[in-house]
This record gives structure tokens, sequence and C-alpha cells, in this order.
């Protein structure tokens, strides 16, 4: 897989980085007032998770140096990505390289409006100068929107003293290209950004408890590996439980109602999809006055959720009912719990017994075609 073909130009308001990684053109746009990296850092991280998965040789260059230090790591993030998901092969890189310069004055955190976000954004509030919001990683828009979402995020931040750069970039379309997920992508996507900025510390909002580590594309144990000689990458938050963020935020009024936590929408919480509904829980049980949701929902609508990837989430919601005595409550998403784990056993049993043909044989009956597996940090289990 090749890198080269680097370019730097000045576009109406920002400034283009971009270069051909494996015949794709992937590009970065950021506003002119920043300064941007010219060497091969970004590229290099954003290509790594690919080349892996091809099992080729990553050739960068030599006119895109890259930083020692950043390739020393990369040769441990391979062994442990090798490690979580073996289909992502260990590869040589062939590049020159050249320590890294700084770039801009200060310290940023990434900002999306969520949980996440917002906790770092807060606690490190003393220490930052900058957020930075991406379009193009997470989500692929209509730019009205997603000028929307600038301008809304960047008035909360200027509350607190700080600038917002809004960042856009293809990078949504070069992962999907090899079918890579974006939970596999996220830290190497992030810190590609850190890299392009320059800033001396990047920080990444944690989504996940010390005490629930599992292996994810974001990650205190690779996040950090990232860095160069003038950028940290600084994994944050994993010291508090998602839940908790969330009841820290139930208090000051403008925070909360600045929350945007929806897979659906940027600037509006629909209240139905389950990344809204398990924020809502808490909020509902708290009995907080201000919140950036529809009205809560009747109890047997979080029945119908698919719960199968929020086990953790979930799991915190139903101690916190307990602790709240909302037995109803609490007796809903105990039945959720259940259910996810009938499900996930009786998956487990045609998978080891019977190589999946009740799985087949079912989609076949009702004529469901099999959906689109993206590569994870781990292999799948079903």
């Amino acid at each position: 897989m090749k890198i080269g073909n680097h370019e730097i130009k000045a576009l109406a308001d920002t400034v283009e980085v971009s270069a051909d990684v494996d015949g794709f053109r992937l590009w970065y746009r950021v506003p002119k007032a920043y300064q941007v990296s010219r060497s091969g850092d970004p590229f290099l991280t954003a290509a790594l998770l690919p080349a892996m998965l091809k099992g080729e040789k990553l050739e960068i260059d030599p006119g895109m140096p890259v930083s020692p230090k950043l390739l020393v790591n990369v040769s441990q993030l391979q062994e442990i990505h090798h490690c979580w998901n073996p289909v992502l092969k260990i590869v040589p890189i062939q590049a020159t390289t050249l320590p890294a310069e700084p770039l801009n004055r200060g310290a940023f955190s990434f900002f999306s409006g969520g949980i996440d976000s917002m906790f770092t954004f807060l606690k490190r509030r003393n220490e930052i100068s900058h957020v930075v919001f991406i379009h193009g990683f997470d989500f692929y828009i209509d730019s009205g929107i997603y000028q929307q979402a600038v301008a809304r995020n960047s008035a909360f931040v200027q509350g607190y003293g700080k600038s917002l750069i809004p960042l856009e970039t293809n990078h949504y379309h070069f992962i999907y290209r090899y079918n890579l997920s974006r939970v596999l992508t996220q830290g190497s996507m992030l810190a590609s950004v850190a890299l392009l900025l320059g800033f001396h510390r990047a920080f990444v909002p944690a989504t996940d408890h010390y005490s629930y580590l599992v292996p994810l594309g974001t990650h205190p144990l690779t996040d950090p590996l990232y860095s160069n000689e003038c950028v940290s990458i600084i994994h944050d938050g994993a010291e508090v439980r998602r839940i908790d963020k969330v009841i820290q935020m139930a208090e000051p009024e403008s925070v909360l109602a600045h929350i945007r936590v929806c897979i659906n929408d940027m600037n509006v919480n629909c209240g139905q999809c389950v990344k809204c509904l398990r924020t809502m829980i808490p909020l509902h049980l708290l009995r907080t006055r201000v919140v950036p949701f529809p009205p809560f929902p009747p109890l047997e609508t979080l029945k119908r959720l698919n719960w199968r990837r929020e086990p953790v989430f979930l799991k915190q919601n139903i101690d916190l009912a307990m602790e709240k005595g909302d037995r109803e409550l609490h007796s809903i998403l105990l039945a959720c719990q259940k259910k996810n784990e009938r499900v996930k056993l009786f998956k487990d049993i045609d998978r080891v017994y019977f190589g999946g043909f009740i799985k087949r044989a079912y989609r076949r009956i009702v004529n469901d075609p099999p959906t689109v597996r993206r590569i994870e940090t781990t292999p799948p289990t079903d």
C-alpha cells in the first residue's frame, strides 16, 4: 500500500491537506487560521489499519517523512491490534524519518457535545484552549446541518473562553472501502487529526470505565502510542462510569441543555434510539428539570430496543433504578437484560453445536439477507 502525492492548498476559508492513500485521495480541511503538518504522520495513522487488513507493506513517499517516535510506537500498535484481531496482520513500513515540530499553541479536546466529550471538556477546561469538531467520520451529513451544529457548539465553548475548530474530512468514505468499522478506526482517525494540527496535547474522551475495558479502537493502551515528539495524545475520563458522568451533568442546566447524544441527528435528540434512551433513563430517575429530550416514553418501549451492544450501560441503569427505588423501571430493565442473555445463549448454542445452521435457516425463511458485517476490533463471536 502506497502513500504519496502530498499536497497542501488553500480553498475559500480552509486549507486542504491531502494525499493519495492506496489509490484514494484522502483529505482534511482546516480553517486557515491554524497551521497544519507537512509530514506523513497523519496519513500513516489513517492508513495503518487498512494496510494491516490487506497484509501489505506500507510505503510512504520520501517527501512525507514521519516521526521516528511514531514509527517505533506503530510497531507496538500493530502487535496490540493483531493480538485483538488476527485478521489484522503485522506489516513492514517503509518511510524516511524526521522529528516532528510543534505547530499550534495550546491544547485541545475532541468534542461532539455528547456525554463523554462534555465530561472531558468540563474536566480539562482549565488546560485546553480549543475543541475539535469533526465532520466526515462519525457522520457524513448535509452541510447545512453540520454548520448549524458548528454554530451551536461554538457558542457553547465560547462561553468558557474556548475556540472550536471545525474540521472536515472524507475519512468516512476512505475507511468503508475496506469494510472497517468506525469502532475499530476511531482511535487512528482521531490520532491522524491530532497529528495534523500539531497542538502540544490532544485529549481523547474515554468511552469505557477502567473496570469495563474491552478492545476498542480508542483505548488507554493504544491512544498514547499515536503520539510523536511534539503531540501527546491522552485518553481521558476512563476513571468515571458513563452513568456517573450523566449524573454529574444533571446539575448545571446550561450544560445539560446542550447535550446531544442521538445517532440520528447531531442537533436534536430523537428520544427513541438506544443512545438517547440510555441517557434519558438516569435523567428520568434523577427527576431532572431541564432535559434536552422529548418526554420519557412508556416503559414498555424500552423492551423493544436492541440493547445487545449496551450491556454495560444497561447494567448501570438497572443498578441506578434499584438505588432510586423505581421498582417498575428496574423490572423492565432487568427483563431487557435477561432477554439479551437468552438471545446470546441461543446464538452460542447455534454457533457451537449447529455451526450457525439455525441462523441461516431463519434468514431463508423470512427472506432476510445477511447484513454487512464490518471488521471490528475483535473477531466476530456469532
